[in-house]
């Protein structure tokens, strides 16, 4: 196993996507587009506002939980990984370590779960983005097993976020990581946005709808794109603007997450999905080195990525790395 291996260097660039473009995104979470062009012109380096430049908030920090509680089980018990959301909010409550820029349904949620609620009784009727912008590291773990995949994403998403349009922009968020690791040297967009529709579909057809709608902006902009899909936490408008990020720049990680960031909005989490996804497809070494070297927590994050690989079928001596 060296960092030369394609599909390790896919799952760094899965978690390191996701860190950076949180990162990116976090100063300006909240600004319209406009003023974002206006104060900043286009965001293409960590900036000094809100947190230090490279820091990331509860997006990569939830992403991190979820994958250390895949790492310590071995695979994804929802049990466990309820206990490991109400464990960092409680140390961020006594001031252990600080829980950055968390979301109400996400907060409320990992409260209840420290006091004692159920994982199954612990969610909010919230179609947030929050279950969607942690869900990379179920990608990674099942990315050659879609049925647990599914049933995964919507599981972890019900601990802390119950309406079903949350659990299938998780879905889709972990189906698109999944297809990175496994991914063909051109990626068929049309055929893309076909499969991850159907993917979700079960879970909720109006997500599926709306990720369909994609196929007719393939040739638009960035801009045009996002005022279809809209730049808001709810979930209807950041996973189906992520994957239109991505759409318009498959194999360039750099434009892929810059254009998720200045859409504005709820920029930081657009921008850790963007990046988890381009970054599956694209791997740690396409992601720029002045990103990597600024970003908090990169080494840690390059462990959990190493560790959840050796999970996998790649990771384990004799097997291939695709499928």
């Amino acid at each position: 196993m060296t960092d030369q291996d394609p599909v390790l260097d896919k799952f760094k660039g899965t978690l390191l996507g996701c860190a950076v473009g949180d990162a990116l995104g976090a100063p300006v979470e909240g600004l319209p587009p406009e003023v974002i062009r206006q104060r900043y012109g286009t965001i293409t380096d960590f900036i000094d506002e809100r947190f230090s430049p490279g820091m990331v908030t509860d997006d990569t920090q939830m992403t991190v939980t979820l994958a250390q509680a895949i790492i310590e089980m071995g695979r994804f018990i929802k049990g466990h990984a309820a206990f490991k959301f109400g464990r960092w909010i409680e140390d961020s409550d006594k001031g252990v370590k600080e829980a950055r820029g968390v979301g109400m349904a996400s907060a409320t949620a990992c409260r209840r779960l420290y006091q004692g609620v159920s994982p199954e009784e612990s969610g909010v009727d919230s179609a947030g983005c929050g279950a969607a912008m942690r869900v990379s590291p179920l990608g990674l773990r099942y990315y050659r097993d879609l049925e647990t995949l599914k049933r995964a994403s919507v599981e972890q998403a019900r601990i802390t976020h119950t309406d079903p349009e949350a659990a299938a922009g998780a879905a889709a968020i972990a189906f698109a990581v999944a297809r990175g690791i496994t991914g063909e040297n051109e990626l068929d967009r049309s055929s893309f946005i076909q499969q991850t529709a159907d993917f979700v579909s079960p879970i909720n057809e109006k997500m599926a709808d709306r990720i369909r709608g994609l196929s007719e902006y393939l040739g638009a902009g960035p801009e045009d794109g996002f005022a279809y899909t809209g730049n808001g936490g709810y979930v209807m408008e950041t996973v189906p603007g992520v994957l239109l990020a991505f759409l318009l720049s498959p194999y360039d990680f750099e434009k892929t997450v810059t254009a998720a960031v200045n859409a504005g909005g709820d920029a930081d989490s657009l921008g850790a999905m963007a990046g988890a996804v381009s970054g599956a497809f694209n791997g740690a070494s396409r992601i720029p080195d002045r990103w990597k070297a600024g970003v908090e927590g990169r080494e840690y994050i390059e462990i959990l990525a190493t560790r959840l690989y050796t999970l996998t079928p790649a990771g384990k001596p004799g097997d291939r790395p695709f499928i």
